[in-house]
């Protein structure tokens, strides 16, 4: 209704108007997470929670308290740094050791790679082989973990906007599988329970002839109508271009350092490009995962050609070929990214594996800003905590390609997020008209030393008119 000093503001409190005084805090709009994984984190918040152990024997004493105090039938968990094992990859024989009376399986922090014992290959009909599954290798045990209950995972959702909301995010952008997600949340906003504003991605996979991916759009629409309001909405299609540097399985241009090892795309370049030209035509957004330099320059190949307006986006964008930087606005593609990969504490491998030169031009959010690109931030929770303070903080610190201005960093992760889903007129801003999505900080981020963004605090967040959180 008004945003102002106190006589523009006061004339619009009645009786029945909560006021909250920010006291020398900051009111910022809401934060807007364009990138999560929402209801597999939401789901992890009951199970074995890795992230942090640093070294074998932190994880083993959190797997062996978990697996104590737990009686499901599988011991279910993610989170663990690749860093914290020799070799870089832990053994089916610890994990035995550890947890011997049932089937195990814990993901790592980034989610594309799986730690199972022998009692899971069993129960998922695999016979002796290794304890760790790569990418695709993941599903032929995760399909079999026990069912959940569409109450369990409405029990779920409700706990992560909650602790989506303690951290001033009032709109979530979900990663991918929306198609299946749908009737969840459409189920939470019948029932007036939803806290957040929800954008569904749904799948994009290679493997389909131009009639079957058709069909496959086809059907896409028929669930995005109806579902164009600010409170879910869809309109964008995810798709992966590679894996992930940890493993080696990021597409790279140059063999990863002391391997020959180059990774490998998802998809075959021409099948790519002719899905991604077939879902612009529809009027689809597209989102590619990209992490390594082949793959990210295979994705703007995709996109080279297709409608600008469309705005399609890369996500991730670790480690892009130097003469790939200012594609990205020549192209109109979006570069969204998570700040809190590129925590010195999660990337010993990561530059292990890349070698001092493609280590020292990573995450070039700095760059890329320079060029003229849009930037977008989230968190990738649960692959890191959904924490925008944190990845504030990671976003401005003094790397050499890296730093951006605080005002820059809120506001990818404000504008720039509403901007990469089509919402920059009604949200990320705070504007007379726009959303009433507004967080309440306990400090004045302006004055607030670098080194301690981390520790901010949120005293209130607003969705929609509505108090959904206070401390």
């Amino acid at each position: 209704m008004a945003v102002g000093g106190d006589a523009d503001v006061r004339p619009s409190i009645g009786s029945e108007t909560r006021v909250i005084d920010a006291a020398n805090g900051t009111i910022l709009p809401a934060f807007n997470d364009a990138h999560v994984h929402f209801l597999m984190a939401s789901r992890s918040l009951d199970d074995l929670d890795l992230f942090g152990a640093e070294t074998q024997e932190e994880v083993a004493r959190r797997i062996q308290v978990f697996a104590d105090a737990s009686h499901s039938a599988w011991l279910v968990g993610r989170g663990w740094f690749y860093s914290a094992f020799p070799g870089g990859v832990p053994s089916l024989e610890l994990l035995d050791d550890l947890v011997p009376d049932r089937p195990a399986y814990l993901e790592s922090f980034d989610a594309h790679t799986a730690w199972v014992n022998s009692r899971a290959r069993a129960a998922s009909g695999l016979g002796p082989g290794s304890g760790v599954l790569k990418e695709a290798a993941m599903l032929q045990v995760s399909r079999n973990l026990p069912p959940r209950r569409a109450e369990m995972d409405l029990a779920s959702l409700r706990a992560g906007m909650r602790v989506a909301a303690s951290k001033g995010i009032a709109s979530v952008q979900e990663a991918g599988d929306g198609l299946a997600q749908l009737s969840l949340y459409e189920t939470l906003r019948e029932r007036g329970e939803l806290t957040m504003r929800v954008r569904l991605a749904f799948d994009m996979i290679p493997g389909l002839d131009s009639a079957g991916w058709d069909k496959r759009l086809e059907e896409y629409e028929t669930a995005r109508v109806g579902h164009s309001g600010s409170w879910l909405h869809t309109g964008i299609l995810k798709a992966f271009a590679d894996g992930v540097v940890e493993s080696r399985t990021a597409a790279v241009l140059e063999p990863y350092e002391g391997t020959t090892e180059r990774g490998a795309l998802i998809w075959e370049p021409d099948e790519l490009e002719q899905a991604v030209r077939a879902a612009d035509a529809r009027g689809w957004q597209v989102q590619m995962h990209a992490i390594g330099d082949h793959a990210i320059r295979v994705a703007l190949d995709a996109f080279a050609g297709c409608e600008r307006g469309r705005r399609h986006r890369i996500e991730h964008i670790e480690t892009p070929a130097a003469a790939d930087v200012a594609r990205f606005a020549e192209l109109g593609v979006i570069a969204s990214m998570q700040p809190q990969h590129a925590d010195p504490n999660l990337t010993s491998v990561w530059r292990r594996n890349l070698g001092a030169e493609r280590s020292a031009r990573g995450w070039p959010w700095r760059v890329l800003l320079a060029s003229g690109a849009r930037l977008a931030f989230g968190s990738d929770w649960p692959v890191v905590p959904i924490d925008p303070f944190a990845s504030l903080q990671i976003a401005t610190e003094d790397h050499a390609s890296q730093r951006v201005g605080i005002e820059q960093a809120v506001a990818a992760w404000t504008m720039g997020a509403a901007y990469a889903e089509h919402m920059e007129r009604q949200k990320g801003a705070l504007l007379a008209g726009m959303l009433a999505d507004i967080t309440v900080l306990d400090h004045d981020l302006a004055s607030t030393p670098g080194d301690e963004l981390a520790e901010i605090k949120v005293e209130a967040t607003v969705v929609g008119g509505r108090l959904v959180y206070e401390s």
